[in-house]
């Protein structure tokens, strides 16, 4: 196997939600993904002539019972570890939660769960995201189809989303499969080994930040390398704002200058450190 495989998912963040300022994020896994396609077969016939309960009611509270019963937030695992790492170049307030989790966890999974992202460090996420039923207004659909994509958290599994989603929608007629064979979480990789001092100390010492490992909540290629690799760490020597990390895959993604050249400066000196 390989000493170590990085891979693109976390980026030097300069204004973190921990300490409010830059901070070197190392992703030691990555969530899980998988899309349940959740269908209500139904009747159809004629609009004018609608029955009590049509495959479109029936589909709308399925999943409204499942969005209505999210996985419960953890402080636990690569994303309560970030949290922790940089505590010490956080406020006092912080810093004590962060050494008494035993007392605060519930208070330090609201803080962080103030945002979207936030929440999404601490928990399996839950997404409807596509609707499908009538091809035409005047009629009603021989079944409705909705697709709901899930971000799979480290201690959770495909399995265990599949059970919570039907027993969240209980004896309701619908039918629940996964629109292609489901990912779970990676392992998460080690924090002591060599292949995390060599990446950890680089990141420090190029960004001046504080490092800390992280959760990537997106998906990477970096699961294929688990056959092959001891450790697999996702990160990319850039620094954005979280209002850049916005831009990511979306309007008027780009890079600058200074990261483009920050980036070739770094992986010059990680393959002519880890080569040594």
């Amino acid at each position: 196997k390989a000493w170590f495989v990085l891979d693109e998912g976390m980026v030097v963040v300069a204004d973190n939600p921990v300490t409010q300022g830059p901070a070197a994020i190392i992703g030691v896994a990555e969530k899980g993904y998988g899309t349940m396609r959740i269908t209500a077969p139904a009747p159809g016939g004629h609009s004018s002539t609608p029955p009590a309960q049509t495959g479109v009611t029936t589909l709308a509270r399925a999943v409204l019972a499942i969005a209505d019963h999210p996985h419960p937030m953890k402080f636990e695992g690569p994303g309560a570890d970030m949290l922790k790492a940089l505590a010490p170049s956080a406020s006092p307030v912080v810093k004590m939660a962060a050494a008494n989790t035993w007392l605060f966890s519930p208070l330090l999974i609201k803080q962080t769960a103030h945002s979207p992202a936030g929440a999404a460090m601490l928990h399996t996420t839950t997404a409807p995201t596509m609707l499908r039923g009538s091809p035409k207004d005047n009629v009603l659909p021989q079944d409705a189809t909705a697709w709901i994509n899930y971000r799979i958290a480290p201690g959770d599994t495909a399995a265990a989303v599949m059970a919570r989603a039907r027993k969240a929608v209980g004896d309701l007629p619908v039918t629940f499969a996964w629109e292609r064979a489901p990912n779970d979480p990676s392992p998460v990789s080690s924090t002591s080994s060599g292949g995390w001092k060599t990446l950890a100390s680089l990141a420090g010492n190029e960004s001046g930040a504080p490092v800390a490992p992280g959760l990537v909540i997106a998906a990477t290629d970096s699961r294929f390398m688990s056959p092959i690799a001891d450790d697999i760490y996702r990160f990319q020597p850039i620094t954005l704002s979280m209002d850049g990390t916005k831009m990511i895959h979306g309007t008027n993604e780009h890079m600058t200058v200074a990261n483009l050249e920050e980036m070739v400066r770094f992986y010059q000196r990680l393959v002519e450190t880890a080569g040594r």
